[in-house]
């Protein structure tokens, strides 16, 4: 329901610059009075608005949590709001979780190409948690498929019943895609015809980047499942109790070679540290930015910078013990706790600065290009 209302919040009032009628004055008093022509203007409301609302947009539809399992009760939810919170506050960090779910989920669907009826979303599937053995109360590991037929036989759990379970069809998906593709088109639209784009359009712009990995990431994975499927193990075909064949293990299958390993904690770093840098250096495009005092100048270079460059020196901290390719990672141990609290800062520190920055606005920060009206509905 949330995200149907996203969709059509962002369908009709993201990135449209509103005409005002002629006996408003409201809507006049934000706009700037270099921008003459009401059909080529946008108001401060309408910009805070609609980048606040492509963040929510960001950090909510974008979040696809795994399958909460059954005892979890209203900790699914937490769970999901957990998600949110972090996409805003570490929305590297969600897109190298995509980007190990991903990974896992085309080994699985690499390891069962073989069986009839077997989609990227059954690996998806398995990778959330989807698939609950109810004898041992837990998710079905990625590497004891072959004991589940109801799973691997033919895949007589289909697609369709998969995606009954999902709260988001295929169609939302792509709606925020284009949304969040507009938004990025419009920035760039802004820059060829020079004109002035907002430090809260910079900051929304690396939101809408990172969700927009995250969303191909996450394509094939079901959104907001809240009941996992119960499956049971097969029965092994000789009774345990027999002498002859007891200390005899199972012949082998072609899914029992090349267990699936998960993403190893410096994979996971160093996709968190590419993903870093490019959300930080999506900020340092406001490097040349007008600011009110040159005190903000300066607290926002450095906090761009330190965000982006911090996410490299995590990595080098935590794999201070592993040797990659013959070098040997040797940071001091307290790299990593002291670059953490300094990184929050300056991300509150832009933060804030986003806002600040709209008290003085250039003239043309009203304007919009000229071919922008024409798409004022798009989506």
């Amino acid at each position: 329901m949330a995200t149907a209302l996203i969709n059509v919040l962002l369908a009709h009032n993201v990135y449209s610059a509103p005409i005002p009628p002629h006996n408003m004055t409201c809507f006049v008093q934000n706009v700037s009075d270099g921008c003459n022509d009401l059909r080529n203007c946008r108001t401060m409301s309408g910009i805070v608005y609609s980048c606040l609302l492509t963040v929510f947009a960001c950090i909510w539809t974008a979040v696809h949590p795994d399958v909460p399992e059954p005892d979890d009760g209203i900790w699914s939810l937490a769970s999901r709001v957990g998600l949110a919170v972090a996409s805003l506050f570490l929305p590297e960090a969600i897109l190298a979780f995509a980007w190990r779910q991903f990974l896992m989920s085309w080994r699985i669907s690499k390891k069962c190409k073989m069986v009839g009826g077997w989609t990227p979303t059954h690996s998806y599937f398995v990778v959330m948690g989807g698939f609950f053995d109810s004898s041992k109360r837990r998710p079905v590991d990625p590497n004891d498929l072959q004991r589940y037929p109801g799973i691997i036989k033919n895949a007589t759990i289909t697609k369709k019943k998969i995606l009954d379970r999902s709260k988001v069809d295929a169609f939302s998906k792509f709606i925020v895609v284009v949304q969040l593709l507009w938004f990025v088109t419009q920035y760039i639209g802004r820059w060829t015809r020079h004109l002035h784009r907002s430090q809260l359009e910079t900051m929304t712009l690396a939101y809408a980047a990172l969700s927009l990995f995250v969303y191909v990431l996450w394509w094939h994975k079901p959104v907001n499942v809240q009941l996992p499927i119960d499956v049971m193990p097969e029965s092994p075909s000789v009774p345990p109790t027999s002498e002859i064949h007891v200390d005899q293990p199972s012949p082998k299958t072609e899914l029992d070679a090349d267990p699936i390993s998960p993403m190893s904690k410096l994979e996971f770093l160093f996709i968190m540290a590419a993903t870093g840098m490019i959300f930080g250096g999506i900020h340092c495009l406001a490097w040349s930015f007008p600011f009110p005092t040159r005190t903000e100048i300066v607290l926002w270079r450095v906090s761009a910078i330190y965000i982006t460059v911090a996410p490299v020196f995590v990595v080098l901290g935590e794999g201070r013990n592993t040797v990659l390719r013959g070098f040997e990672f040797c940071s001091p141990w307290w790299t990593a706790p002291l670059i953490l609290p300094v990184y929050v800062a300056a991300r509150v520190i832009l933060f804030v600065l986003t806002f600040t920055s709209l008290r003085s606005p250039p003239l043309n920060l009203y304007q919009t290009p000229s071919w922008l009206p024409f798409f004022a509905h798009f989506g």
